[in-house]
């Protein structure tokens, strides 16, 4: 076996996919008991990140990385259970936008406060420059992989 043999558990994009999964799982267990998803959650936090200004389905979508059909469908589902409502725009009637209701609100803070105990956990012992460095090498991996199209 030849020593430059490719090995797949030291590609660093499987390794991100598999590893991302494996956070992500992670993520869901904890959010479970509130009946809520990891992508749900994300859906809130930008919603109410963008509260004083009104955010669209569309801008939205484009914050989490999500095409517009899996953003209405989302948007249905949490719409129904009863996380957000949409409002017709004041400047445009072919829009909507995005607000939280009171228990997306009280749902978002504490699915918020769960996720920071959880990056907390992830990161204890570990140097704060030694994450720095990991988002600075992480984001250039990214940067670097996306414009290699």
């Amino acid at each position: 076996m030849s020593s430059n043999q490719f090995l797949l558990e030291d590609c660093i994009a499987f390794m991100a996919c598999r590893d991302s999964k494996r956070i992500a799982d992670s993520v869901e267990q904890k959010l479970a008991p509130h009946n809520i998803t990891r992508v749900q959650w994300n859906a809130l936090y930008y919603v109410d990140l963008r509260s004083d200004q009104p955010i669209t389905q569309r801008e939205l979508a484009d914050l989490m990385g999500l095409r517009e059909p899996t953003m209405v469908r989302l948007i249905d589902r949490m719409e129904k259970n009863g996380l957000l409502k949409r409002q017709p725009s004041k400047h445009d009637r072919r829009q909507n936008n995005l607000v939280l209701t009171k228990k997306g609100k009280e749902i978002n803070e504490k699915i918020s406060a769960i996720i920071e105990r959880l990056t907390e956990n992830a990161v204890k012992d570990i140097p704060a420059e030694d994450i720095l460095t990991f988002k600075r090498v992480f984001n250039q991996i990214v940067e670097n992989c996306v414009g290699d199209h």
